[in-house]
């Protein structure tokens, strides 16, 4: 391996070494920015994941050679015949470049990757880019996902198989080689899912809990009464409709603290509590912000009357 491919490893173990600095720092700031980092160090393996199932793929034009002479009637062997249903030709690896989700799509069609796992993934750089690009993702919920995807990122990099190992450098700088990166991320970490589970339990509670006095307030409101109806005096306008918007949520209730509570029993494993507690964060993802615009507007007429 040249000398190149062997400074690619050794820049993960920093990103690495960077990543459990921030994580460990206990402020937001440095966990945003671990969570940031971990996004894209899974990118890095995803990728080279990928590359490493594609690196014997046959060329393009013998694949469609094989192909039109199978469609023209034909009789490919069967190995051939799997060859070329299975060919990830050019617009595939475009979209593969381009876009996680279709990378760890091929990698679950592979096998490298569980459904579970593959959606675990792709949430998790959606939260990456809520933290990073739009600033929308609740302060609090940050050093989970943090410690989440430490375990999972871990696991990806102890599970990858490069084409080729680092056997030589003429750089004097010690060799990183992958299997050496495997467990840093998780040094020291706490991974008992029991206790994640709690965290994520309390975290989801308290969302719903805030829904559910937001639910409250907008019904009153709008005079609410015992059958459910609004006062009909009231005009026709933003304001009515997002809180009749906000109402109208209230029969997801139930179903949400229920969601909510049954995360502290989903201890088999991490990606067995991620995936109901990633359904229930976007159930509460489509009504939060009716929520957040609730207390804005009551804080402002709160600090209005005071003057």
């Amino acid at each position: 391996m040249t000398v190149q491919q062997a400074e690619q490893w050794n820049w993960l173990a920093v990103e690495i070494a960077e990543i459990r600095r921030c994580a460990e720092a206990g402020d937001q700031a440095h966990d945003r920015l671990a969570l940031i980092l971990l996004d894209h160090l899974v990118e890095v393996v995803v990728g080279r994941e990928v590359n490493a199932q594609l690196a014997f793929q046959i060329a393009d034009s013998v694949i469609e050679e094989m192909r039109e002479f199978r469609d023209s009637g034909g009789q490919l062997e069967e190995r051939l015949s799997r060859l070329v249903d299975e060919h990830v030709g050019p617009d595939r690896r475009k979209a593969m470049d381009n876009h996680l989700h279709e990378k760890t799509k091929f990698l679950m069609q592979r096998g490298v990757l569980t459904a579970q796992e593959r959606e675990v993934l792709d949430r998790l750089h959606q939260y990456r880019n809520a933290a990073y690009h739009r600033d929308t993702l609740e302060p609090d919920l940050i050093s989970d996902l943090v410690l989440a995807y430490r375990v999972l990122a871990d696991e990806l990099v102890g599970r990858h198989k490069p084409i080729a190992w680092t056997m030589a450098s003429s750089d004097p700088t010690p060799i990183v080689t992958p299997q050496q990166l495997r467990g840093r991320l998780v040094e020291a970490v706490n991974v008992d899912v029991k206790a994640m589970a709690h965290r994520f339990h309390d975290h989801a509670v308290k969302r719903v809990q805030a829904v559910i006095a937001a639910i409250a307030t907008a019904q009153q409101l709008l005079g609410v009464n015992s059958s459910g109806e609004a006062d009909p005096s009231l005009p026709d306008d933003d304001m009515a409709r997002m809180l009749t918007g906000l109402s109208d949520v209230s029969k997801h209730l139930p179903s949400w603290a229920k969601q909510a509570e049954g995360l502290k029993s989903k201890t088999s494993s991490l990606t067995g509590l991620m995936i109901p507690f990633i359904n229930l964060d976007r159930d509460l993802n489509r009504i939060e912000p009716s929520v957040r615009r609730l207390d804005m507007i009551l804080d402002y007429w709160e600090q209005t009357s005071d003057r």
